[in-house]
């Protein structure tokens, strides 16, 4: 009786996936899905590996990106049509633009639409932010920068489902179930995501005449982009586009605002909250 070496082990394996044990008929398992890749694998094919599952480098995010901005609703209709392996998926997208977009408001410290002012004198200011339990005007509006960056992230991604019940409402003869309309608002909001991350980023480093005309053209070009995608996803004339994408902006606007509103009053009034929960 003799011990079987590595070598022997690597053999008795060949042809046969290492997860499972099935036998291979082509790169991956039949079974359980695994890819054939080397049990020992050289310095350039785990090189390779590594960037691919680090960077992702295998043509999807370019693709995926540029049918994202340019084409609206095509990935949408792609992976509804069950054409979803040359392209990343509507999560990811997601998670990328948004990650992108929160990165920049945070490093150029965008107010988000939000600006904290008081009425009255110097002194009358101080006094009124006190009540709130802050030591000045400054420390108040810090504090409500730290919890928009901390908490509207949050708040942004409960409010995809929101978006996809609208677009649901206005869509609801379509024929679809809510997941359908969910991969919609996710590619709506990855694309808003990216070109405000993209115009606010310029704005920060551009004359203010230009930072406005960058902020216009983000607005402009996302309006635009929901009306192309509601025509290329859900087909329909022009008007009824026109007309959804007015109903589902409105509605999901004053959500956005309203959860806004939540957030920057939780922080403003919280600290007096706290110390009346601790009294």
């Amino acid at each position: 009786m003799t011990d079987k070496g590595a070598g022997d082990a690597l053999v008795e394996l060949a042809g046969s996936c290492a997860n499972c044990g099935a036998m291979l008929h082509g790169p991956f398992c039949a079974r359980c899905g695994q890819a054939d890749k080397p049990l020992d694998p050289p310095l350039r094919h785990f090189t390779k590996e590594f960037a691919q599952e680090l960077f992702d480098v295998d043509g999807r995010v370019p693709r995926s990106l540029r049918r994202l901005y340019l084409s609206p609703g095509f990935l949408t209709r792609e992976y509804l049509a069950g054409r979803r392996a040359p392209w990343l998926t509507p999560l990811r997208l997601y998670l990328i633009a948004s990650v992108a977009m929160f990165a920049v408001l945070a490093m150029v410290h965008d107010p988000g639409g939000f600006e904290l002012k008081f009425t009255g004198s110097a002194q009358e200011v101080a006094d009124k932010v006190r009540t709130y339990g802050f030591d000045s005007l400054e420390e108040m509006r810090a504090a409500i920068d730290a919890a928009r960056y901390a908490w509207m992230p949050r708040v942004m991604f409960a409010l995809v489902p929101f978006f996809a019940w609208l677009v649901a409402l206005v869509r609801r003869r379509a024929g679809r179930r809510f997941p359908a309309h969910f991969i919609f608002a996710l590619e709506v909001h990855a694309a808003a995501f990216g070109m405000l991350a993209l115009t606010k980023a310029l704005a920060a480093i551009s004359p203010p005449g230009l930072a406005k005309a960058l902020d216009i053209f983000g607005d402009a070009y996302i309006i635009g982009y929901i009306f192309l995608a509601f025509r290329t996803a859900y087909g329909g004339p022009r008007w009824r586009a026109a007309l959804d994408t007015a109903i589902v902006m409105t509605g999901y606007t004053a959500a956005t605002l309203a959860a806004t509103a939540a957030v920057v009053a939780g922080t403003v009034f919280g600290r007096n909250w706290l110390a009346l929960f601790r009294s």
